[in-house]
């Protein structure tokens, strides 16, 4: 009677069973290798600041362009939600106005050469808040209690003031 036990087993058999634990400790180490932490969604105020542009939008070298990156960097410290909207033409200027008017957005920062229609809006809402940026060499437009007009150069500063203004006026998270 010959016995199960004496034989040998053969040696292909032991590399296909070394190759299934390696397989399988290389699954368990990849599951359990730490990932990094996603990231942190925004916490943003319950206020918003609002961009409305000309037909170039926030391109680099257009004149909004500028005036978007003092919003975004004015948002980073502040907590602002900013965002905006190209006008497509002249006759689009007042209805975006009025989207933005709707939107209760916190401040409504205009660039372009709309600056009458900006300050039409501004007098027909007299509770929003505007700032009018105007080009270099472009006279200053007769403001409205309600609208604060400068130039392109001084935009960047002005933005920070008002983004801290609102956030400062904003009501706590979750309120």
């Amino acid at each position: 009677m010959s016995s199960s036990l004496g034989r040998r087993v053969p040696p292909w058999l032991f590399a296909v069973g070394a190759v299934a634990v390696l397989g399988i400790a290389g699954l368990v180490a990849w599951l359990a290798w730490p990932r990094p932490a996603p990231p942190h969604a925004r916490q943003y105020l319950s206020v918003s600041a609002c961009l409305l542009t000309d037909q170039a939008g926030i391109v680099a070298g257009s004149p909004a362009a500028p005036v978007w990156q003092a919003m975004e960097s004015a948002s980073l410290s502040t907590h602002v939600m900013v965002s905006y909207l190209p006008a497509t033409g002249p006759a689009d200027v007042s209805p975006m106005l009025n989207t933005l008017v709707q939107r209760n957005c916190g401040v409504i920062v205009a660039t372009g050469s709309a600056s009458s229609q900006v300050l039409a809006a501004a007098k027909a809402n007299p509770h929003q808040h505007f700032l009018l940026v105007t080009a270099p060499g472009t006279a200053a437009a007769a403001a409205t209690s309600n609208t604060v007009v400068v130039s392109q150069a001084d935009a960047a500063g002005r933005i920070g003031q008002v983004l801290r203004s609102l956030a400062a006026n904003a009501p706590p998270p979750g309120s």
